[in-house]
């Protein structure tokens, strides 16, 4: 049995290294609750770009958009010099806990939206690019790898994570399925609509643990910006949005059978635990491993070398 919590919180919008700080106490406080694993929700340092759908992003040659793009593109992190990286590897060593969460991640003028995986020795051993940015996401997100596309050790067990959409994609869930993944992490930037149906269907289809963890975003949390850094907060009109989440969270957490551990949490902060107990997934696999006992591959894999 081993303790694992998401963490559902709202990002010091565009500022990662406040983002930073304001998690990582977070990150502590699930330490001291005992939990080995930790997880946050889909680039949540330095935040969802929700203003996309909203402010008709795909205006050709916008200053305005240019501008925004920008600045998020300062506030992403490098993960060949980043700071804020150093102090999460520093974070996981010295409280022996691992990490698995979204960032987003520079590389030349580009940006990816990361999941970022620290051991407990505060090493990264893996970061997954998103495969492909959902709609409106590639106007400012550029498209993944492969590289990432695997599972990692814990606690002697195998364990994996996409971002978002790409949990909806069966190709993506069976490569990680067929690395003996027995706790799968989902992370969303955060809406209950995506997250309520998905999480207890790919537990049961993969008789495995599934831990979906959402970020926020209000009004209110982007409200601090300038016109300057981004001038898209006028656009917004932010002052007479009548609902005040642009993202309204829903985390939760399913076990192997498909039942809710803990049920979407919505509208609020808040760390989610469970109790994961691995030897369940393979009771359940018992009578349905589908890349497993229950495979053909050799049939599955035929259409796919055509």
């Amino acid at each position: 049995m081993v303790l694992v919590a998401g963490i559902q919180i709202a990002p010091v919008f565009l500022d990662s290294q406040k983002t930073w700080v304001k998690l990582s106490e977070f990150i502590r406080e699930a330490h001291d609750k005992g939990s080995n694993l930790v997880s946050w929700g889909e680039s949540l340092i330095p935040g969802y770009p929700f203003w996309l759908g909203a402010s008709g992003a795909a205006s050709w040659d916008n200053a305005d958009q240019k501008r925004a793009f920008s600045t998020y593109w300062q506030e992403a992190l490098d993960l060949n010099s980043s700071s804020i990286l150093t102090e999460m590897k520093d974070l996981a060593r010295e409280l022996k806990i691992m990490m698995m969460g979204g960032i987003a991640e520079k590389s030349s003028g580009s940006i990816h939206a990361t999941l970022i995986t620290i051991d407990e020795n505060g090493e990264l051993i893996n970061r997954h690019r998103k495969l492909k940015p959902t709609y409106a996401e590639r106007l400012v997100w550029a498209d993944g790898d492969g590289l990432g596309l695997k599972t990692v050790p814990f606690q002697g067990y195998q364990i994996g994570g996409l971002n978002c959409w790409e949990n909806w994609i069966p190709y993506a869930r069976a490569a990680l399925h067929k690395q003996n993944e027995m706790l799968h992490i989902a992370v969303w930037p955060g809406n209950s609509h995506v997250t309520s149906d998905i999480t207890r269907f790919i537990a049961k289809e993969g008789r495995y643990w599934v831990l979906s963890v959402s970020g926020l975003i209000r009004t209110d949390d982007v409200t601090h910006l300038s016109e300057e850094d981004f001038p898209i907060k006028s656009v917004l009109d932010l002052d007479n949005k009548k609902e005040k989440l642009w993202q309204n969270g829903g985390s939760c957490i399913s076990n192997p059978g498909g039942k809710y551990v803990t049920k979407p949490v919505v509208g609020k902060e808040e760390i989610l635990y469970a109790d994961i107990d691995f030897r369940a997934v393979i009771e359940e696999r018992q009578n349905f491993d589908y890349s497993g006992h229950y495979s053909r591959f050799d049939i599955f894999n035929e259409p796919l070398r055509k």
